[in-house]
């Protein structure tokens, strides 16, 4: 079976595919849970988005920068094992080739 294409995505497509507590999981992840190469662990302030892309795998991936450092940082949030995410994120990519 074919995956489908990586694809970039805006805050609001992402919060059409989150529910309520994936959406706390996600803020707080990027929040304070994100490797900084830089810094040399997690970032202490956040970080700031600057692309997201729902992958082949309908994972979230972020990269952004530190907002210590300005270091780049990237963030995989495997949210395509939950299967109702999965079924959401194809409905989602369906939709927007059509």
């Amino acid at each position: 079976m074919k995956r489908p294409p990586e694809i970039q995505i805006n805050q609001f497509q992402l919060a059409l595919l989150l529910k309520d507590e994936q959406k706390k999981f996600f803020e707080m992840v990027i929040a304070d849970n994100v490797f900084c190469s830089q810094c040399g662990g997690s970032t202490k302030e956040g970080i700031t988005i600057n692309e997201m892309f729902l992958t082949d795998l309908n994972d979230i991936l972020v990269k952004g920068t530190c907002n210590t450092c300005n270091g780049k940082v990237a963030r995989m949030m495997e949210f395509g094992e939950d299967k109702d995410f999965y079924n959401k994120a194809m409905d989602f990519r369906n939709s927007i080739r059509n």
